[in-house]
């Protein structure tokens, strides 16, 4: 059966509902980009799903056979567009005019709708046509909600849903994970990918096998460097060398900024998340508190300037200039 690593408390508390026959008909699980909101959703189905009804997933019944090849018929996953909004008029006809339907297998469906925060164009609609199923929901069927931040959800949603936090997993964690899935990469591979997710395992994963996140970590990484030197070239060099690749120049800005938030971090002896503690440990040595936090808005600032589809060259040249 599937293996969750970490949030076990989260986990343990779907186990006691379904175990006391008390299983939530509607759940949101929200948590930053990389925790494993959509496998614990997986996990939490499997929780409702399987025939044993222990609250933890046997892994030997159909069901939890069947989820786990990813071909249950009464799992189903909501698919968005290429660019992450959900049609109104297919969560109405495949979930909500859906949901009265008998499962083709066992006592209940689970529908998922992942990272509904991304569907920016219909995320008020989607919520508004589920409000109904949400409040009144046939006793055969669960719905799981996805996203970043709980904020995404309108309050008549959210008063009326189980909202789990998906949580970062232990540095430990995210190391058995890597040597587990990757046998074959070499250790200095493995220590750089922990030390650039820490204990979020999509970021971990992502920095192994995709060259995207790889670089944007090489650049957040340059940029702390020639910025804690006070290299005004150095900072040029680095920008100039994403300008034109939007995400690879938005990730590398937005994880820049992240090393910045733990260098000042460090000075409150708080916890360290970014992609490169060394980094962070020398700009607290330059920083103050305030200094901090001016950067951090800063570089914030350039990345919704990205966001909002400025001239890239013009963000990088401003913010150069609004760093030195």
């Amino acid at each position: 059966m599937m293996k969750i690593y970490g949030n076990q408390t989260l986990l343990k508390q779907t186990a006691r509902m379904v175990s006391a026959g008390r299983e939530p008909h509607s759940m949101i699980i929200h948590g930053e980009k990389g925790l494993g909101k959509k496998e614990i959703a997986k996990y939490i189905a499997a929780q409702l799903m399987c025939e044993a009804h222990t609250g933890e997933p046997c892994g030997q019944c159909r069901s939890c056979r069947l989820i786990e090849k990813g071909v249950h018929p009464d799992l189903i996953f909501a698919q968005p567009n290429d660019k992450g909004n959900y049609y109104v008029e297919d969560i109405r006809d495949t979930i909500v005019a859906d949901a009265p339907v008998a499962p083709n297998e066992g006592d209940i469906k689970v529908y998922v709708i992942p990272d509904l925060d991304l569907s920016v164009q219909t995320t008020v609609q989607v919520q508004n046509i589920l409000l109904k199923l949400i409040e009144e929901p046939p006793d055969h069927t669960a719905l799981i909600l996805t996203a970043r931040s709980r904020e995404t959800f309108l309050s008549t949603i959210i008063s009326r849903c189980v909202s789990l936090a998906a949580a970062p997993v232990t540095m430990q964690e995210s190391g058995e994970y890597l040597q587990e899935n990757y046998p074959d990469r070499d250790i200095t591979e493995i220590r750089e990918a922990l030390e650039a997710g820490k204990g979020n395992i999509g970021r971990c994963r992502a920095y192994m096998e995709k060259e995207q996140y790889y670089n944007s970590v090489a650049l957040a990484k340059n940029l702390a460097a020639a910025y804690s030197e006070g290299s005004e070239y150095g900072v040029l060099k680095a920008l100039a060398a994403a300008d034109g690749k939007k995400a690879l120049l938005r990730e590398g800005v937005y994880l820049f900024s992240e090393i910045v938030r733990d260098s000042c971090a460090l000075l409150t002896d708080g916890e360290v998340i970014g992609c490169d503690t060394r980094a962070a440990e020398a700009l607290s040595r330059k920083l103050t508190l305030s200094a901090g936090a001016e950067l951090y808005d800063i570089l914030t600032a350039a990345v919704r300037r990205i966001d909002a589809n400025c001239s890239l060259s013009l963000v990088c040249n401003s913010l150069c200039a609004e760093l030195f």
